[in-house]
């Protein structure tokens, strides 16, 4: 269980370009819970991400992880325990290592690197072979010459191969290509339900919001203005979803890539 109490998140305080990114925001996430999160640009999305991994520091509020309260603990203590994926396929791996060793390194929690076992070879093999993306065959070749969509493929490998307490996906396949954002997509829904993941995914698209997960959340200027179980949102539509926004926020969704995918 993830508490997340009162955050409150503000960009340039005090200067005429005061944004408050999140507003006394609350959110229980439970073990096992597959929660989808949309909203128009600058809702808070990706900084509610960062402030969970602890790449941002709030203001103001708690998070506390298994009773633990990790308010104030940094990325990198935070990173034993939570993964996260960025829309960037270039981030979160070395592009200049190889396949094997950039797994190596995520096997071993970011411990020191030395020499990669047979048996570990073996276990990164088999992890890769069931993507069904040839990655299996290519552990000696540099991150960096892969394609974006083998790039997110292998980096959702690296953070679920020592199962996270919560993971992060931050638009992982919005700067894919059609055919290789479906694969990673897919690649997502059987990792999460294979290892009864707990996972946070913000997407800009709303049906893939309907379709995924046990939850739906949706925010609009730092705050969640709905939350919606899967019983809730089996039921509805794009044009429901749409509805709800407008009713609860009294704006539209005009102009923005909501509407579009």
């Amino acid at each position: 269980m993830i508490q997340v109490r009162h955050l409150t998140k503000i960009f340039n305080e005090g200067s005429i370009d005061e944004k408050k990114a999140l507003d006394d925001l609350s959110l229980d996430i439970r073990d096992g819970d597959f929660i989808c999160m949309i909203g128009a640009n600058g809702s808070g999305k990706s900084t509610l991400l960062k402030c969970l991994s602890g790449a941002l520091i709030c203001e103001e509020g708690s998070i506390v992880m298994d009773g633990k309260d990790i308010t104030l603990d940094s990325q990198h203590k935070r990173a034993h325990e939570i993964g996260h994926l960025f829309q960037d396929p270039m981030a979160g791996s070395a592009p200049h290592m190889s396949v094997e060793e950039n797994l190596a390194l995520a096997a071993k929690n970011g411990g020191w690197l030395s020499f990669i076992k047979e048996k570990d070879r073996k276990q990164f093999k088999e992890k890769l072979s069931a993507l069904d993306m040839g990655l299996e065959d290519k552990l000696s070749v540099p991150v960096g010459s892969l394609s974006g969509g083998m790039r997110q493929a292998l980096t959702l490998v690296m953070n679920t191969i020592r199962k996270p307490k919560l993971l992060l996906l931050d638009e992982h396949t919005a700067a894919l290509d059609p055919q290789s954002a479906a694969k990673v997509l897919e690649l997502t829904e059987k990792a999460v339900s294979d290892k009864k993941l707990t996972c946070l995914m913000v997407t800009h698209n709303m049906q893939t919001a309907l379709d995924l997960g046990n939850r739906l959340i949706m925010m609009h200027e730092g705050k969640i203005v709905l939350d919606l179980n899967k019983e809730e949102k089996e039921k509805l539509t794009v044009e429901d979803l749409i509805a709800m926004f407008r009713s609860s926020t009294k704006k539209d969704l005009q102009n923005d890539r909501m509407l579009l995918l």
